[in-house]
């Protein structure tokens, strides 16, 4: 009895870390790419890349398996539940799979078909089983995945909307040096660094910073240096 509970507690831990890595990683590509809201990201390993720590995701994962594990008290609708999370991961990566093999590695359209057609039959039995225990714990990822859809769609909806402005707002670097000259702003030794997503020009935010800050201030400093710089993730493997 023993020996069996001990290495069941050690499958948990090892498939619970596992979890929580891909989580952790898949939230950092989604902020990334402006469809999750921004998250403070601790790297944990300054050898490692990727090793990161979430915090406000870990607690979120915590008050849910809380929630999940007390509402149902029952580890046949924990099993039903996570079942179906599982197989639909499955099936969702077996799709984007297929289509990686087209548009990233160029291969033939016929590979692909054959990927998914091979995979995906088996894994569309799985799912069809899992679905069956719908009324038995399965409904738990069925209702909680359309709320994280949700919250992806109106924060990426809310990012496009956002640059736009900025593109449309924009202003050019002459009137915010004519700005500085009617405002009588002290410039002062120094380099300032200003995050903008915009390439060229300056965001229509900073000149309203400028405004509104030097009605409060009686005294408005600014570094004799001022850069604008944007941030891109991009990979090389020579550099």
């Amino acid at each position: 009895m023993w020996p069996i509970m001990t290495i069941a507690i050690l499958a948990a831990v090892v498939g619970s870390q596992a979890v929580i890595t891909g989580t952790f990683s898949m939230i950092k590509q989604c902020a990334s790419l402006g469809c999750f809201p921004r998250v403070k990201i601790i790297h944990t390993s300054a050898k490692v890349h990727g090793q990161i720590y979430i915090p406000e995701i870990n607690w979120i994962m915590m008050i849910l398996c809380l929630a999940v594990t007390i509402g149902f008290r029952n580890t046949k609708h924990l099993g039903n539940a996570s079942g179906l999370a599982i197989i639909t991961v499955m099936l969702v990566t077996t799709c984007l799979m297929s289509l990686v093999i087209v548009l990233c590695w160029h291969k033939s359209i016929f590979l692909a078909i054959g990927f998914i057609l091979f995979f995906g039959t088996i894994e569309a039995l799985y799912l069809s089983a899992a679905l069956i225990k719908f009324r038995e714990g399965a409904w738990v990822p069925i209702v909680l995945a359309p709320i994280f859809i949700l919250i992806m769609c109106v924060w990426h909806y809310g990012t496009i909307k956002k640059y736009e402005f900025d593109v449309e707002s924009k202003v050019s670097i002459n009137w915010l040096l004519g700005l500085s000259l009617n405002l009588g702003i002290v410039r002062v030794r120094g380099i300032g660094l200003i995050h903008t997503e915009l390439e060229t020009d300056i965001p229509a935010i900073f000149s309203h910073f400028v405004t509104n800050l030097r009605a409060h201030l009686p005294r408005f400093l600014f570094h004799f240096i001022l850069y604008f710089f944007t941030l891109y993730c991009m990979r090389f493997k020579v550099l």
